[in-house]
């Protein structure tokens, strides 16, 4: 790795681990439920609560993260991406603080409200703020990091909750923030942004950082360079005057061809990951492997998959930049089609009580899992802040975030309102069939984004709309990556 990538691999490290922040909210109910669960031992210090009260809990996620992304959006194209994250950090210690100290369900469903809140802050935010200060030839590996964080903060709960009690927990996620918090003081702010703002000063600081380690030629002088990206960036906000744009002016932008057809098609992403049971399969893992009749502990189940996402999260690093992003997410929703008709099978034939090809439902559920996190969950992360313009960039990650969480909410009812009149094996092999779908709807409408600079892909849906003759990609600087 030359040493010019350097400013932005430790400015998305630092940015990433919000991320780990994320990672610990998404595992954490998964170890208070049994705190609650009748005749548990270890109900010490905690409080009665009935199952209706328990679903409600596990549905506050869906619910809030809408709103959450909505405002994520609008802040963080008003204040910037690291102030985002920084009063993002106030919401998350204050639920924590409410849960650490509930007495009663309501209490602790307004402390998870409150923290779930600053869920798409932390996430929308951060990925944001790295797509825009990394180069093509890098981004995607350093938007995989939100993922490697996420995985880490996923597996340290379950680490913390093996040993500590729940309100302990809660009283440790308060205090967590102040690690990022200080290293996000560090960092300089995305030039694309300051440039939105009409602060071309800090811009060019920005610019600097992060191009310090450049290697100039004898010919060439390094602040022509900087003022040329500048000027490049500069030509790409004009095209839409995107200074002090009202949020009805972003909202138009939506309405228009170049908008809806970006939203549609980061939209049928969403779609074709849900449809393919992403969110199904993980949360009724438990469930599923009652139901197919092995003897393998559930739990050692959830300790393989953590464990195996995390070693393939790295291994993601190097295949996003090495391969096409509409190769992997191809190649991936094969492999997962070809999964979810194994567990089908297993169901229809596997005698009950039979210990026969046990080996089969988990090895199917470690590579769905697998490559779940190789595509569906890490290509569009890259991808999705790649095809919004600067100015309403925020607002369109927003508006991708809340399309996906409300997919994800209407697969989680229609799923348990299906399984009451057809077998789980038919569903399952739906979803298959919805996977190879998803290819062909990657090949004929995704946009491939690797290595890309924002100019070309802006370029790309313009030409695509015949709003504008904008100068060939030959005549542009092949240089520009901000």
């Amino acid at each position: 790795m030359r040493l010019y990538f350097l400013p932005q691999i430790l400015s998305s490290i630092a940015v990433a681990t919000f991320c780990f922040l994320n990672g610990l909210e998404l595992s954490y109910l998964s170890i208070l439920i049994p705190y609650f669960t009748n005749n548990d031992t270890r109900v010490e210090n905690s409080f009665a609560m009935s199952d209706n009260e328990k679903s409600w809990l596990l549905s506050i996620g869906p619910i809030v993260k809408p709103l959450g992304c909505v405002l994520a959006g609008l802040v963080m194209d008003h204040i910037g991406r690291l102030n985002t994250l920084r009063v993002a950090v106030l919401p998350w210690s204050i639920g924590w603080l409410l849960i650490a100290k509930a007495s009663s369900f309501l209490m602790i469903a307004a402390g998870f409200t409150i923290t779930i809140f600053s869920f798409p802050w932390l996430l929308i935010t951060a990925v944001t703020y790295i797509t825009e200060i990394s180069s093509p030839s890098v981004r995607g590996m350093l938007v995989n990091l939100k993922t490697i964080f996420w995985c880490l903060g996923s597996m340290a709960m379950f680490l913390l909750g093996a040993f500590l009690h729940w309100r302990t927990i809660a009283w440790i996620n308060c205090l967590l923030p102040l690690a990022p918090l200080f290293l996000s003081l560090l960092l300089k702010e995305s030039m694309l942004w300051l440039v939105t703002r009409g602060r071309f000063e800090d811009a060019k600081k920005s610019l600097v950082y992060f191009n310090r380690y450049r290697k100039t030629s004898r010919d060439e002088n390094f602040d022509c360079v900087i003022d040329r990206k500048l000027l490049m960036i500069q030509t790409l906000h004009d095209r839409y005057r995107s200074i002090n744009l009202s949020l009805l002016q972003k909202l138009k932008f939506f309405l228009q061809p170049s908008g809806y057809k970006r939203v549609l098609m980061v939209a049928g992403l969403e779609f074709f990951q849900n449809l393919s049971g992403s969110i199904i399969v993980f949360s009724n893992i438990m469930v599923f492997f009652n139901e197919f009749g092995t003897t393998i502990n559930p739990y050692a189940v959830g300790i393989y998959l953590g464990l195996t996402k995390l070693v393939i999260t790295f291994c993601n690093i190097w295949l996003l930049k090495t391969f096409r992003f509409r190769i992997i997410l191809i190649a991936s929703y094969l492999i997962i089609s070809g999964c979810l008709v194994a567990f089908g099978l297993y169901i229809d034939f596997n005698p009950k009580d039979s210990s026969i090809y046990q080996w089969i439902p988990l090895c199917a559920l470690i590579l769905y899992s697998n490559s779940m996190v190789v595509g569906p969950y890490s290509v569009p992360v890259v991808l999705t802040p790649s095809v919004y313009p600067t100015h309403i960039r925020g607002t369109g990650q927003s508006v991708s975030s809340i399309i996906g969480h409300m997919l994800e909410f209407f697969m989680i009812q229609s799923y348990y309102a299906i399984k009451k009149v057809v077998k789980q094996s038919h569903i399952l092999y739906f979803m298959s069939f919805s996977s190879l779908i998803a290819c062909v709807y990657i090949y004929s409408w995704v946009v491939e984004t690797r290595q890309k600079t924002f100019l070309e892909i802006e370029n790309y849906f313009v030409k695509k709309d015949n709003k504008s003759n904008p100068r060939s990609l030959e005549e542009q600087d092949p240089c520009l990556e901000k």
